[in-house]
């Protein structure tokens, strides 16, 4: 498979994302269920695939990376803002999490790049990695036209994931330009921090706000757990990895997804709580 096509593939996964955004309006529980879908795909590559990844390059201290991207984004807004940050807006967590959006989009554009150049890229992969940036594209789709809801949302909607095609399509040509040992070096930290930055964002939406009801709630349940699914699948095979045994990877699988139950079925925060 060219990489022209390879890209062009993950730049409509970014369409889609934007598209299942801007109808989910249609129906309550469908919305429901997209909404937890896109937040538990996006978390769980944050948790399955990024920090596996980086634990798998740089050992446990991809775990300090990691703690530092979740929690700077709190730090920096305590400081500037003093007791006000202790509080962030929707405005700064949509910030902070399109910019992982778009760093996690600049390395997978790379990774699509580095198969290609030694003849691996298939449609499998290719596809794979789509699955994935349809919710990341969703929930940065959400959020922006919730947060410009009144003042031209979808227009912002279209240039942020405008924003995320080209981060993709610039990750894919940056090899050509920058020295491959030099982004390999940098990588993992990246990975990781940016693994902490996305969790930071999505840790606004781990409580459901709002009545439900118990089909709504159900919708919730089976987005979430597709949405784990979905980040289940090619799931990298690192040598760390396979030293844990199956019974404890199967447990850690029943335990995101008994907190994908919580969420759905779990008490709610009241609708307009400030993030």
């Amino acid at each position: 498979m060219s990489l022209a096509f390879g890209v062009s593939l993950l730049a409509l996964a970014v369409m889609l994302g934007g598209i299942a955004a801007v109808f989910r309006h249609r129906s309550a529980g469908a919305m429901s269920a997209l909404r937890t879908f896109a937040l538990v795909g996006a978390a769980s590559i944050a948790l399955l695939h990024l920090l596996p990844e980086a634990l798998g390059e740089i050992g446990w201290l991809a775990l300090f990376a990691a703690a530092g991207g979740f929690l700077a984004p709190a730090v920096l807004e305590r400081v500037l803002l003093g007791e006000a940050g202790a509080h962030q807006t929707p405005t700064t967590a949509l910030a902070m999490g399109y910019a992982a959006v778009l760093a996690h989009q600049f390395g997978e554009g790379a990774a699509v790049a580095s198969l290609s150049r030694v003849g691996q890229l298939s449609l499998p992969v290719v596809l794979a990695i789509a699955a994935h940036t349809v919710p990341l594209a969703m929930v940065v789709a959400i959020q922006v036209l919730e947060v410009r809801a009144e003042t031209g949302g979808k227009r912002a909607m279209s240039v942020a994931l405008a924003g995320i095609a080209l981060a993709t399509v610039v990750g894919a040509f940056a090899t050509r330009l920058v020295d491959v040992e030099r982004l390999e070096a940098i990588e993992p930290w990246l990975l990781s921090a940016v693994a902490g930055l996305l969790l930071h964002a999505l840790s606004h939406e781990a409580v459901a706000s709002g009545p439900a009801t118990f089909v709504s709630r159900s919708g919730e349940a089976l987005g979430g757990l597709l949405g784990l699914f979905l980040a289940t699948l090619g799931i990298d095979e690192e040598e760390w990895l396979q030293q844990i045994p199956a019974a404890l990877q199967i447990a850690a699988l029943f335990v995101l997804a008994g907190l994908i139950l919580l969420r759905s079925y779990g008490p709610r925060r009241p609708a307009g709580h400030p993030h």
